[in-house]
């Protein structure tokens, strides 16, 4: 009897932490250009910078090859699906014996704000994404001048520092474009001498 409450209790928590943390994102909010990188520790261990373009017709280009085909060009497409907060890029993988065979990742969106997006790798949709499997971590290309922000600096704290590879970073480093994130959900960029 204890095993089946403590089963039904870890499913409900598993289904009230999807409903809870679920997101309210449309595909359109990943359409643009984005800078970043993908990384993973798994098999054969890499952290590769990467540009991603997503069209409004879910076409993607990406520049690590990661996530893009190498015998069939422009088969790729990619989509959000809201229901499940993640993202499915794939591609045409190989012909064989006239069967069709395409390539799948899906990745979890773990942290989406201010033009800075996580992501990590969650092939079967389990309720804790994989991260040292795979983690994306992009920021988009935008076109706001410094004319055009808008901050009140004085209410803002400083929440967490990244640089561009997505690892969190001291307020204090040096040398090197880091991203600020701040208690009014603004982010910025710096490169600090």
């Amino acid at each position: 009897m204890r095993k089946v409450i403590f089963i039904l209790t870890v499913f409900s928590i598993t289904m009230l932490g999807k409903t809870l943390f679920a997101q309210e994102y449309s595909f359109n909010d990943f359409i643009g250009t984005w800078h970043g990188t993908i990384s993973s520790e798994s098999f054969t261990p890499y952290n590769d910078p990467m540009t991603m373009i997503i069209e409004e017709d879910g076409f993607y280009t990406e520049t690590s090859g990661h996530l893009m085909p190498t015998i069939y060009p422009n088969t790729q497409l990619c989509d959000y699906d809201e229901e499940t907060n993640r993202m499915h890029w794939t591609y045409l993988y190989v012909v064989y014996a006239g069967q069709y065979h395409y390539q799948h990742f899906y990745y979890d969106v773990v942290n989406f704000s201010n033009d800075t997006l996580e992501m990590h790798y969650n092939f079967w949709d389990d309720p804790i994404p994989h991260p040292q499997v795979g983690t994306i971590f992009l920021v988009k290309e935008t076109t706001v001048g410094l004319n055009n922000l808008q901050s009140n600096d004085e209410n803002r704290e400083i929440i967490k520092v990244y640089d561009l590879m997505g690892r969190e970073k001291s307020q204090n480093t040096r040398g090197e474009l880091l991203i600020f994130i701040y208690s009014d959900g603004s982010s910025e960029k710096r490169f600090i001498k």
